[in-house]
């Protein structure tokens, strides 16, 4: 079969405005259609692999090409398989020393036809450095180190249904797949706490300090649902809010089982609350690695990443998304301690929750819609693209938790040399955030802070997950 070809060069410089001599290179971009066909097929170079590598087609405004060039939209290439996506390496290419994207227009641009003629159109090829990832990473958690980057969220699949309906509407994001958003945050020097004036503060546990965090991370755009607990898990998890219950978050988790604890036959454990032994304690407790056949440990195997949960700092520095004391994280001020009009559009909370569901012999049976957890993605996101981190649930955070945190310049409250102990203080109780479905607002704000005993387990509490971002 015949085909057309013409080079339409775009070898976008990586992640780095500096270029360093290993700094990954993409050249020699070649876009082509089959006569009669529809698949259109993209070859590239790529020096200085390997590179995650992501993918977009520009259109010119004028038809002589002289225009300016723009982009037909992430949700009309994000079908696009191959050489992209994805970590590529050496291994990757042909005998030629190409990669090779494929792409099916007809089946993400409804309406649309790429034309090749007179320079029309341009493929757009760019490599990310491995220390600079790009903003999206889905993870498979039905595929063992299957990791997906995409640029922007109009590149997710499931984006045809629009920016933010690619997140919300796309039920494998909160069942079969992990969605993370990344976080710029290495050397950010941020206040951490709340002003002085902030509605209900207290301000032993939220005096501001100023916080400058490592790295950069990626963090779960939702809460670990029910499902995503089964689908790492082996099994299913008995969660309170069952009904309805597998895109509701995954509650009535204990600290302990996320990171420390199996049960004697390597299973979740989950008979009782269990307190660590000293030997869990000593053998997992962070700067360790969970427990392999811990939830944290079993989601490591799967996906050859280093998930975790995040410490407070970069709980409270995601929740703001950039925002200073006294906003929830979308812009909005903080109003009123019970009933926040800005609250009730960012998450479910008790003056928004249908019911007071609380915990009777039967307030299990409540759907999302009668009361309790709702499910996952149902509000607004924050103005970094992140769910629920107001509401909903609790979410258990890394550290131990001191009422006063001003003294530890943002650092994970746990003394390394002594996993059993927080830096500052004694403590009993690991670090919750966020509030829940069950409190007010002024428990939802992003600087409230609370502690729990780490064999709790609640109906208001749960956990979403970080990980470092960049590859090796």
């Amino acid at each position: 079969m015949k085909t057309k070809s013409m080079i339409f060069g775009v070898a976008a410089i990586a992640s780095s405005m500096l270029m360093a001599a290993d700094t990954p290179e993409v050249e020699s971009v070649v876009m082509s259609q089959a006569q009669f066909g529809r698949t259109v097929t993209v070859t590239y170079k790529l020096k200085n692999a390997p590179a995650v590598v992501t993918f977009d087609v520009e259109t010119n405004t004028l038809a002589d090409a002289s225009g300016e060039w723009v982009s037909i939209g992430g949700e009309a290439v994000c079908n696009a398989k191959g050489a992209v996506w994805r970590k590529v390496t050496e291994a990757d290419a042909d005998s030629e020393v190409k990669y090779t994207i494929t792409w099916r227009p007809d089946l993400s641009w409804e309406g649309h036809k790429v034309s090749l003629t007179d320079g029309g159109a341009r493929a757009v090829v760019t490599a990310w450095a491995l220390d600079n990832t790009p903003d999206y990473m889905v993870v498979d958690l039905a595929a063992a180190n299957t990791v997906r980057y995409y640029p922007a969220v109009d590149f997710l699949p499931g984006s045809e249904m629009g920016q933010e309906g690619a997140v919300t509407n796309n039920p494998s994001y909160k069942t079969s797949k992990l969605l993370m958003r990344k976080i710029m945050a290495s050397g950010v020097e941020w206040t951490m706490g709340s002003a002085s004036g902030e509605t209900q503060r207290t301000d032993a546990r939220e005096a501001p300090h100023v916080v400058s965090l490592t790295n950069n991370y990626y963090i779960g755009v939702y809460e670990i649902t029910q499902e995503q607990w089964a689908n790492i898990a082996g099994r299913a998890r008995a969660a309170y809010y069952v009904t309805d219950g597998a895109m509701r978050p995954m509650e009535k988790v204990t600290y302990n089982e996320i990171r420390l604890l199996v049960d004697a036959e390597g299973h979740q454990n989950t008979t009782s609350g269990m307190g660590a032994t000293e030997e869990d304690i000593a053998n997992y407790s962070w700067p360790k690695d969970p427990n392999p056949k811990s939830y944290l440990g079993l989601l490591r195997a799967k996906t050859g990443l280093d998930f975790d949960l995040p410490s407070e700092a970069q709980w409270e520095f995601a929740a703001r998304a950039g925002y200073g004391s006294g906003f929830w994280g979308d812009g909005s001020v903080i109003n009123n301690a019970n009933s926040d009009d800005n609250l009730s559009k960012l998450s479910r909370y008790k003056a928004n929750s249908p019911n007071d569901a609380t915990e009777t012999w039967n307030s299990y049976l409540l759907t999302p819609a009668e009361g309790g957890t709702d499910i996952v993605g149902s509000h607004k996101p924050n103005a970094w693209g992140l769910y629920d981190v107001y509401g909903n649930i609790y979410e258990w955070c890394l550290d131990w938790f001191v009422e006063s945190i001003s003294n530890n310049e943002g650092k994970i409250n746990i003394n390394p040399n002594s996993p059993s102990s927080p830096l500052s203080s004694t403590s009993t109780k690991r670090v919750i955030r966020g509030g829940s479905w069950g409190h007010y607002a002024s428990d939802c704000r992003p600087a409230f802070r609370n502690g729990l005993p780490p064999t709790d387990c609640h109906s208001i509490l749960g956990f979403r997950v970080v990980c470092t971002a960049g590859l090796k």
